[in-house]
């Protein structure tokens, strides 16, 4: 939980949950109308948002998650809805990739945003669990976790996150998506080196074969198919999508078994 509680801000600037006093009256202060309060929980916060949001705008569906955590959870963030909620935690990364340079900036408007993550409990040790969270949104349908296939790593955990949203996204058919994750080396990995590893068969510079490069395959063979962005947002920073994965991937963890790697 953010230091203090959560505040939420149902009619500002930016609507959204903030984790200071100070964000949330950067939003609302000499704001006309301003709605906001403060709550314990995320999900006391979402409520207060979602009950003002039902006099703003119509037509938002419900459905029965197969997954969903006490604390930290959200309504997608789809550009669809007129009063979307943000996080103000989230920084993208500083410039494109290749891959979407000439992208239409348009395509991005009604992409969802969906929190991916990994967890691994004794990291590097023979009794370590690994697992993987996809957050969708609060109460979503979509919303997965499961034990990580192979070796129990965090980095493993986190790249099968992005393969299997990936993946969802595509049966969905959906043209583009935002990928939000607290792993810089997952971004810089996918946006940065897959087309250096591709060019060298899949080897490091020293010659080296590339980790878990089943995964980095799949995610490769997704993203000509899918556009995706990835956003980096800071873990444990209070970020509702961000807890929310962190929680689905550490009950993913609690799933593993040692047979799996083997």
């Amino acid at each position: 939980m953010a230091k203090g509680g959560y505040y939420a801000v149902a009619n500002g600037r930016k609507v959204g949950i903030f984790g200071s006093w100070d964000e949330c009256r950067a939003q609302v202060n000499g704001y006309p109308q301003a709605r906001y309060k403060k709550f314990v929980t995320v999900s006391e916060a979402l409520a207060f948002i979602d009950n003002y949001r039902l006099g703003c705008t119509s037509g938002s569906t419900s459905s029965i998650s197969r997954a969903s955590s006490e604390d930290g959870e959200n309504k997608n963030t789809s550009r669809k809805r007129k009063c979307s909620v943000e996080s103000s935690s989230v920084a993208s990364t500083s410039e494109l990739p290749k891959r979407l340079k000439n992208c239409d900036p348009e395509v991005w408007r009604d992409a969802p945003v969906v929190y991916t993550d990994g967890a691994c409990s004794n990291n590097g040790r023979c009794e370590a669990k690994a697992g993987f969270g996809v957050f969708w949104g609060k109460n979503h349908v979509d919303n997965l976790y499961g034990p990580v296939l192979g070796a129990p790593t965090n980095n493993r955990g986190e790249l099968q996150a992005v393969d299997q949203a990936l993946k969802q996204a595509i049966n969905k058919k959906l043209p583009a998506i935002v990928l939000r994750t607290d792993s810089k080396l997952l971004i810089n990995s996918l946006d940065n080196y897959m087309d250096k590893w591709k060019r060298n068969s899949w080897k490091t510079y020293d010659g080296k074969d590339v980790l878990n490069q089943d995964l980095l395959r799949s995610i490769d063979e997704s993203t000509r198919k899918i556009l995706v962005k990835f956003e980096y947002v800071p873990g444990h920073s209070g970020d509702f999508g961000n807890d929310a994965a962190d929680e689905l991937a550490r009950r993913g963890a609690q799933m593993y078994s040692a047979q799996r790697s083997m």
